[in-house]
């Protein structure tokens, strides 16, 4: 596809590769703190497009954008919104991987996400869109081509917050750069997923 991917770390909710701390995360150890980000943390994750023509959509992709969300769109956003600039912790099903976190933001709104395991089985109560028809509270998970069920370096997730006029999009997302469990905004946001995989759109 000619992009250059400047990701080298584990996204979305797969455990790191390198060795790290193991933390308890489990309901009797006590709740981990949220910690507020006084400085700013810089982005790592290279998302402008350089190429428009990746955003093609398979056949079965949604065809009509009038399906509605089924949940409380703004109290989600809000969430969302209250959450940026803070951390988390990261690791497998913790809170401040990016997939647990737009988890918590659609379920604050009353959405229906009851699925999980991996990165297709997630969204068994959701309807996939194309990139065209995304709109604020869908999300965008970048999924491997050849094992889209793999939790595999460069596997993603962040929330469609706003549409801009220019064709970009208000994203929120969380642990980015990887192992922050940092929840940060980007205000022009177009997908840029790794070589090897593809953005897929999905509407609760």
């Amino acid at each position: 596809m000619g992009l250059v991917s400047s990701i080298t770390f584990a996204f979305g909710a797969a455990p790191a590769v390198a060795a790290a701390p193991v933390e308890d995360f489990t309901a009797s150890a006590p709740a981990a703190a949220v910690q507020t980000s006084t400085t700013p943390v810089a982005q790592t994750l290279d998302t402008a497009l350089a190429d428009t023509d990746m955003l093609a959509s398979p056949l079965d992709l949604a065809e009509e954008a009038s399906i509605p969300h089924n949940f409380d769109v703004a109290a989600t956003i809000a969430l969302a919104e209250s959450e940026i600039g803070t951390s988390r912790p990261t690791g497998w099903s913790a809170p401040g991987e990016c997939i647990m976190s737009a988890q918590r933001w659609i379920r604050a709104g009353g959405g229906n996400w009851v699925g999980g395991g991996n990165p297709v089985t997630n969204y068994d109560t959701a309807t996939r869109m194309t990139i065209a028809d995304a709109a604020p509270g869908d999300i965008v998970q970048y999924e491997n081509i050849e094992s889209p069920t793999s939790w595999v370096t460069g596997v993603h997730t962040v929330m469609i917050v706003g549409v801009n006029t220019d064709g970009t999009f208000q994203i929120i997302e969380s642990n980015n750069p990887g192992g922050s469990g940092l929840v940060s905004k980007d205000e022009a946001w177009l997908p840029k997923p790794p070589s090897g995989f593809e953005a897929v759109v999905w509407r609760f």
